[in-house]
């Protein structure tokens, strides 16, 4: 009997010496609280996620050399690894709740769950947004339950994305047949379909009214571009920028800058080409991508006003020369056109602009009708097809209103007139004299 005693003793003694002797004091290779009974990684074992390992002691807290695992490469053991996706050597755990700040979600407010509803990697606990719906926690019906709307259709306080009986008349959502109007009595001339409060289509297109977010308006697609709860087809903004449909350059894209580059009247989010407009003359837009063209738009003007000609081209700041000239003209007009040969090589964004003291200006005489021709040609070869010696013109009509001025062509018409009138009445008096005589 006191050998067995020995024995025993003997046995306890010796694990007690050996677990001191390598200073394990929690023997967690093998320790069932840990989950983590195996061998090391480097007998085929291992109990961390895979990925890198480490030179270390015996065990898995190091006290006779062996391999394992350490994902991150930081010298911290997986299973022992704060972050053991993410290099910490510091372990730094700031709100103490078992997740290294390295990888906490909520580095300063303890929380163990790591909770991440709407998934932006801001823990809920610190998330002023939790569901991601860009209603703040505070104001949000549902502060759980994405829910940009808002809708709350028994004014409870809790949204109907949250609430369990939506129209407050004490039948759960899913068992009542009118889940959105009250009706506590649910009244159903058919049982099989919604109940007598809310089973009424106004408008015809198949939607009961409680759901149809057009009542009024037949709409079986149910299509709401911007989310607010009114169908397009009703909907006067349908894409919600404040821009009503009629007066929309983009009706149904979000564009509240209106923004409009090329000026063609549609607005840059829905525009799919690019063709610069003057004067909203869409027929004859410049297009950068087409060939070499000019343009001169058509003016109005009075009698004895210069009128500035303008010129556009479908290139920007490539130098050009150009030639004005009238191919039409009232009768005895002498009106001109000032500086009409030049050049110019700054353009903003495709208006030319002239040299300050060498505009073009046309001046007109007579009222009536002119034709102003212009003939442009590019100085260098063109950068967009890559030619030399393009060329291209341009017509434009100019409207003249107003009273005749008398310029020196019209004196001289003027003069040959009177010279005219006055020889024909010498011949007028002498064939008088001719007849007296004969007389």
């Amino acid at each position: 009997m006191r050998v067995k005693i020995f024995s025993i003793a003997s046995v306890f003694v010796m694990l007690l010496w050996a677990t001191n002797a390598f200073g394990q004091s929690n023997p967690y290779e093998c320790d069932d609280n840990y989950d983590e009974c195996g061998t090391p990684q480097q007998s085929g074992g291992g109990c961390g996620c895979g990925g890198g390992s480490i030179l270390v002691n015996n065990t898995d807290l190091g006290d006779t050399y062996q391999y394992a695992d350490d994902y991150d490469d930081d010298g911290i053991e997986d299973p022992y690894d704060n972050c053991p996706f993410d290099e910490n050597v510091d372990q730094a755990d700031d709100d103490g709740d078992g997740y290294g700040n390295a990888c906490d979600n909520c580095p300063s407010v303890a929380n163990a769950d790591q909770m991440d509803l709407d998934g932006d990697i801001l823990g809920d606990v610190c998330d002023d947004d939790m569901d991601g719906d860009t209603i703040l926690n505070g104001v949000d019906l549902c502060p759980m339950n994405p829910d940009p709307l808002q809708k709350d259709t028994d004014d409870d306080g809790w949204g109907d994305a949250c609430d369990d009986d939506m129209d407050d008349d004490g039948i759960n959502n899913l068992e009542d047949n009118c889940p959105l109007v009250f009706n506590p009595d649910q009244m159903a001339d058919d049982p099989t379909t919604f109940g007598d409060a809310c089973d009424d289509d106004d408008d015809g297109d198949g939607i009961r009214n409680t759901y149809d977010n057009c009542m009024t308006v037949a709409n079986y697609d149910q299509l709401d571009i911007d989310v607010d709860g009114l169908g397009d087809a009703c909907d006067s903004d349908q894409d919600g920028d404040t821009y009503v449909n009629l007066t929309d350059n983009c009706p149904v894209d979000y564009n509240p800058d209106q923004a409009d580059d090329d000026r063609d009247g549609i607005g840059e989010e829905c525009d799919d080409l690019y063709c610069y407009v003057i004067d909203g003359d869409v027929e004859n837009c410049l297009d950068p991508t087409d060939v070499f063209t000019v343009y001169t738009p058509d003016l109005t003007t009075r009698t004895g006003e210069e009128v500035r000609l303008r010129l556009f081209a479908n290139r920007v700041n490539q130098p050009l020369r150009y030639t004005w000239e009238i191919v039409e003209s009232p009768s005895l007009s002498a009106a001109t056109v000032e500086d009409s040969t030049g050049a110019a090589s700054i353009s903003t964004p495709y208006e030319y602009h002239y040299l300050a003291d060498r505009p073009v200006l046309f001046n007109p005489d007579k009222p009536g009708t002119y034709t102003v021709r212009v003939v442009a040609e590019l100085v260098w070869s063109d950068t967009v097809t890559g030619d030399n010696n393009v060329m291209a013109e341009s017509f434009s009509t100019v409207e003249v209103t107003g009273e005749p001025v008398a310029t020196c062509a019209l004196a001289a018409d003027q003069k040959a007139s009177g010279k005219a009138m006055l020889a024909l009445l010498s011949l007028a008096f002498l064939a008088l004299g001719v007849a007296s005589r004969r007389r």
